[in-house]
């Protein structure tokens, strides 16, 4: 927790000096580099308010932040007709869905890009992020099938998991997807335990990930919006602090000045 607590100290810096430095005149890749790194420092200091303050509202509302963020650098490429992110960089939309920020998730599920970009992703990635996009967007069943059956055609032990609870989300299955759901817990688990012990893995980066799985709160979420009864009330790297509602409104600020 110490450490968490000194990295805040330091993403907090890192906004104010990014804030400033976002603008337009950069010109399309630093602007994409800045703003991921931005958003990357709004999710430790939403994780360390969390785990350290035991905060969550400050943990949703700075997730909300590095989504806001990342919405308004997607709209400001849309309208200079500049090339998006791979969709990939599911961050900022997860964080958002995991704070139960629907509006603002949609709009950054919807501003994303859908074409696979082979040069800046794999295709799994590609084929999850859609997968992601679809369900949060939302999506109805006839839309989000295709990207579903797409990712469970490419197999992978996570790939799969991930389609698991996306079939039994759609099915509205609870008791389902609780399984579903645990076993992919495990597997992102011990994905995660397996980097904690590289000294290649980058302190920062990995910091929001290390005891938080966003995209498995924003799966329980997707649960809630549903009307989905799970059959457990706690998960690992899901605490149940993170599965509270927010209550405090997001106002839209800490953003760059792009496009609003």
């Amino acid at each position: 927790m110490t450490r968490l607590a000194a990295l805040r100290e330091d993403s907090g810096r890192a906004i104010q000096r990014l804030i400033h430095q976002v603008e337009p005149a950069v010109g399309r890749d630093a602007l994409v580099r800045d703003v991921e790194e931005l958003c990357l420092h709004f999710h430790v200091v939403a994780v360390a308010t969390l785990l350290v303050d035991g905060n969550p509202q400050g943990f949703f509302l700075n997730l909300c932040r590095a989504a806001e963020n990342w919405r308004r650098l997607l709209k400001f490429l849309h309208i200079k007709a500049l090339p998006l992110p791979a969709s990939r960089h599911t961050e900022p939309l997860l964080g958002a869905a995991a704070s139960g920020h629907w509006e603002l998730a949609r709009q950054v599920a919807e501003l994303s890009e859908t074409r696979w970009l082979p040069e800046e992703e794999y295709r799994t990635e590609h084929a999850r992020s859609q997968l992601l996009h679809a369900l949060i967007a939302p999506g109805t069943k006839e839309a989000v099938l295709p990207r579903l059956e797409s990712l469970e055609a490419l197999g992978g032990e996570k790939d799969t998991d991930l389609a698991a609870c996306a079939r039994t989300l759609l099915d509205g299955d609870g008791a389902a997807f609780t399984e579903a759901f645990r076993h992919a817990g495990l597997v992102h688990g011990e994905g995660i335990e397996r980097r904690a012990k590289l000294f290649t893995t980058p302190v920062t980066r990995f910091a929001p990930r290390r005891a938080i799985w966003l995209e498995g709160l924003a799966l329980l979420r997707l649960t809630e919006r549903a009307g989905i009864a799970t059959y457990e009330e706690h998960f690992r790297y899901c605490p149940p602090l993170a599965r509270l509602p927010m209550t405090e409104t997001y106002r839209g600020d800490w953003v760059v000045s792009l496009a609003p």
